[in-house]
């Protein structure tokens, strides 16, 4: 065996022995990921639904109400909640205090005929008070009908100012589109994404395993200055061995700490919480990249640090700044914003959006473009990193 080999492995059985190892590089990231999952999981769900229950009441009883019904019940039959009729305000009240309704929509007498003759009029919305949330987005349904009809009711006037025609109901069902379904139109349609995205367990999961990946790498790079302190880097540099095989020995012995720690995760969460991590082969050179770029950032502060607390320190900040902004506790940055475009100076960005390429059964090719930036973090930081600890060691 090598001199670095033979330094990695005495370090990885004082490591494997260290509890801390198993506690902060697979305990902590496996029982965070699954308390988010309990608490944040359907909130990153865009399929679940959000529970929502309204009611209708419908005083009217006209063609403009049956068409606010019609589209209140369409989007109940797409899932985004469910809906009771009522028929009156008495049972819709009775329903918000003693079942679990969030609100209703009121729907009073006489307001087609004030819409047709040009009159104020108003659906009102009534709520559970401990459902403010629920009764707004009730409120902005209703909202956007009613802008819907006086949007309608302008252009109508409009054209019948310019055509000095009188606005009567044989003038509006000489239009082109009835202005009663016009008040609200939407269309629901499935749109492929450009970037595929992770479902809420697998993000969570890859988020948690990436974001303690830094910590425990920390564990093999910070070793050269546990070694310094107690005098044992002496030793090293007094036999005959070179520099650069003690760099090397450190930089196995993170390499070997984060990629244990990964494929653990990686198999727990999948066996445990039911993540997907996708093709094997994709995910395995992701991980290996993420390795590489976690040992390649933490070395970088191993050799601007002067004690083992002050690199513990260091890399406790970075390790956190890049997690967050790499979106590895929650989604960052969607769209075209700043914030977007920061988050991918980070290998945690790249890892997760390479996780997210592989979704959906994608091949294992899906994963390189990611594999690729990650690497180059590697590149880059692991460069700077050698140069500064080879000069470290020369003193």
């Amino acid at each position: 065996m090598s001199a670095s080999t033979l330094i990695a492995a005495k370090d990885l059985k004082l490591r494997v022995r260290d509890r801390s190892f198993f506690i902060l590089g697979i305990a902590a990231p496996l029982v965070l990921a699954t308390v988010f999952n309990f608490v944040f999981g359907n909130a990153f769900d865009a399929s679940a639904g959000l529970g929502l229950e309204y009611g209708l009441v419908d005083l009217d009883q006209s063609q403009l109400s049956q068409e606010f019904s019609e589209v209140i019940e369409s989007l109940e039959e797409e899932g985004l909640f469910t809906l009771q009729v009522f028929p009156d305000v008495s049972n819709a009240e009775t329903a918000i205090e003693e079942t679990n309704l969030d609100a209703f929509f009121l729907l009073p007498e006489g307001m087609s005929q004030a819409v047709f003759t040009g009159q104020s009029a108003t659906i009102e919305v009534i709520g559970d008070i401990d459902a403010p949330t629920s009764t707004q987005i009730a409120a902005s349904i209703a909202d956007q009908f009613a802008t819907g009809v006086d949007t309608t009711q302008l252009a109508i006037g409009t054209t019948a100012f310019v055509i000095q025609a009188p606005v009567t109901p044989e003038f509006i069902a000489s239009l082109s589109r009835d202005p009663v379904s016009a008040a609200f139109s939407y269309q629901l349609s499935d749109v492929s994404a450009v970037t595929r995205q992770l479902d809420p367990v697998t993000y969570l999961a890859a988020g948690m395993a990436v974001f303690f990946l830094f910590f425990t790498v920390q564990f093999g790079v910070s070793g050269i200055l546990e070694e310094d302190r107690e005098g044992t880097l002496a030793r090293l540099m007094a036999a005959p061995i070179s520099r650069s095989a003690v760099i090397v020995g450190k930089a196995l012995l993170a390499f070997a700490l984060g990629a244990i720690s990964m494929v653990v995760l990686v198999v727990a969460t999948q066996l445990l919480l039911g993540a997907t991590w996708g093709a094997p082969l994709g995910v395995a050179l992701l991980v290996t990249a993420g390795v590489l770029s976690a040992v390649a950032i933490m070395g970088l502060i191993a050799s601007v640090a002067k004690t083992p607390e002050g690199a513990g320190n260091l890399g406790a900040i970075i390790a956190v700044i890049l997690g967050m902004l790499g979106g590895a506790f929650f989604p960052i940055g969607q769209g075209d914003d700043l914030l977007s475009k920061l988050t991918f100076i980070t290998p945690h960005a790249w890892f997760l959006r390479g996780l997210g390429d592989l979704a959906d059964d994608a091949p294992w090719t899906a994963a390189l473009p990611a594999t690729g930036a990650i690497l180059a973090f590697a590149l880059v930081f692991g460069s700077i990193a050698w140069a500064l600890l080879r000069r470290k060691l020369s003193r």
